[in-house]
């Protein structure tokens, strides 16, 4: 799997992803239980997508990409033709990137 790092937030139900990955930097997805999750991807060039109702099972296929290992072609076959997107505000190229070395410093303090 092509995950670098993973902070999943007990209180906020949320579970950060960030990729090594050619295209995708950073996901988050708000876990409620029992229900359909909601995905942010952050692609690498800063754009920024919401896919609403995700099944679990999809989401985890995504996550760990798929069959061949690349998240981008899971994230074409699993995600894209299957669930409803919504374009957020683009980011920073940077902005996945400080939200990574802030959440691996806090691991490192608990």
């Amino acid at each position: 799997t092509m995950v670098l790092f993973r902070n999943y937030d007990e209180k906020e139900h949320i579970d950060r992803v960030w990729y090594n990955s050619s295209n995708i930097v950073y996901t988050e997805c708000l876990d409620t239980p029992n229900s359909l999750k909601t995905l942010t991807v952050i692609f690498k060039n800063g754009k920024r997508y919401q896919y609403n109702d995700v099944d679990v099972n999809d989401y985890v296929m995504f996550m760990h990409g798929g069959l061949d290992g690349s998240n981008g072609k899971a994230l074409n076959k699993y995600i894209i033709p299957k669930y409803e997107c919504k374009k957020l505000e683009d980011v920073s190229s940077d902005y996945a990137q400080l939200l990574l070395e802030n959440y691996q410093k806090q691991d490192e303090e608990n």
